[in-house]
């Protein structure tokens, strides 16, 4: 029987995918978490078990000024924290990698540690684009100079000192707390580096900073905001379909007090999952106006026909609606390119841990050759894949995080 010595370990070969996952476990858990740029600042929650596929967050209420004195000897009436619980879907992802016969695997060599290295960066880029979409789905969304919706931006309508300084106030007023670096933190990617880095108000983090205390990925700041650079920046363009085909989704009736769509129609568990947690347009008619807020779909029931939004939009809490329809969030009129930027305190958002050694939820799974039986009969074919099971990311508090759509130059 084959023995072989790697990693300093002697082992039977029939035991050799068992300790190849562990080794390439430890190098994910130790590539992926660490390297995730837009949720790198995430408040960390714990899948709890037998939750079926959905995770339940909470949003707090922040506690009122005590302006009137105690009276001599009277307690006064005590207080309850009130919290508003919203659920998020937990969903699955994962790929993986094929080998053949002519690569020894389980001889640790440069093959397998560029496979591993490719499968880990696919793994994080996947996590934080899935998590990144999710924190852009925020209910406050403020735009450059006169524009107040997405439709009108052009790509002269860039980041500037201006719009991050009313963000901040916006924050501030809403009792948003700066991380304990004193700044609001902020996402941007390589486009609006370009057109920040062209304000008179931008510092470059070497003018403030020591490179032994300069954050991973920070590159400067504007008005008590440190920007972080991230390569998967959210863009927002034309979208023809809400899933598959399907342009447009019908609503007969709305309840404004659980924020509950009825749709006609019919969605399959795959398009519902496809829609939760989606940006879209809630288009509806009042008063003879037309309207198109933006919302993110919270939950979708198959077999009620419902659809539960995220948040009401303010220009639907009165009035008969009529005419109500959910459409693609699309991009600009203009057909220029959308960029996202977000600016947030801490606690804004949080994502389900992707777990520790001891208790890991990024799973490395090793198919060894021949383990496909009669689909495999000479034994020349194995996998190597990554899979991350029940992961959810979630706005936590809507005021403690803000988006700007703008435009950038060329």
């Amino acid at each position: 029987m084959a023995v072989y010595d790697n990693m300093n370990v002697s082992y039977q070969a029939s035991l050799a995918p068992t300790l190849l996952e562990g080794y390439l476990q430890r190098k994910a858990l130790e590539n992926v978490q660490p390297n995730l740029g837009y949720l790198q600042d995430a408040e960390q929650i714990e899948q709890p078990k037998n939750n079926g596929k959905h995770v339940i967050f909470f949003r707090y209420t922040e506690l009122p000024a005590v302006t009137k004195p105690l009276y001599e000897g009277i307690t006064p009436d005590g207080q309850k924290l009130e919290e508003t619980s919203f659920s998020v879907m937990t969903k699955n992802y994962g790929a993986h990698m094929e080998y053949t016969d002519e690569l020894d695997l389980w001889h640790v060599d440069k093959k397998t540690d560029a496979m591993s290295e490719r499968l880990n960066r696919q793994a994080q880029l996947s996590i934080d684009t899935v998590g990144r979409d999710q924190i852009m789905a925020g209910l406050n969304v403020m735009y450059p100079g006169t524009n107040t919706s997405r439709a009108t931006l052009t790509k002269n309508d860039i980041l500037t000192y201006a719009i991050v300084k009313k963000v901040v106030r916006n924050l501030k007023k809403k009792g948003a707390q700066p991380f304990s670096d004193g700044f609001f933190h902020a996402k941007i990617d390589h486009d609006t580096y370009y057109d920040l880095t062209q304000d008179d108000h931008w510092n470059d983090v070497s003018t403030y900073q020591s490179d032994e205390r300069v954050q991973k990925y920070e590159l400067g700041n504007i008005y008590k905001v440190k920007f972080f650079e991230v390569d998967n920046g959210k863009v927002f363009a034309d979208e023809e379909y809400l899933f598959d085909n399907v342009a447009s989704i019908s609503v007969s009736s709305a309840n404004r007090e659980t924020r509950t769509l009825t749709y006609t129609g019919t969605i399959s568990e795959d398009q519902a999952r496809a829609l939760t947690g989606k940006l879209v347009y809630f288009n509806f008619t009042k008063s003879s106006t037309a309207y198109k807020a933006l919302v993110c779909i919270e939950r979708v029931y198959v077999d009620d026909k419902k659809i539960v939004l995220r948040w009401m939009p303010a220009d639907a809490a009165s009035g008969t609606l009529s005419a109500m329809s959910i459409t693609p969030s699309g991009g600009a009129t203009s057909g220029d390119e959308v960029h996202a930027t977000i600016i947030y305190g801490t606690k804004a958002f949080g994502m389900v841990s992707l777990g520790n050694a001891k208790k890991p939820n990024i799973q490395i799974i090793v198919k060894p050759l021949g383990s496909s039986g009669s689909n495999d009969p000479l034994n020349q074919r194995g996998t190597i894949a990554w899979k991350v099971p029940f992961f959810a990311c979630a706005v936590l508090q809507d005021d403690f995080i803000c988006r700007i759509e703008h435009g950038v130059s060329d």
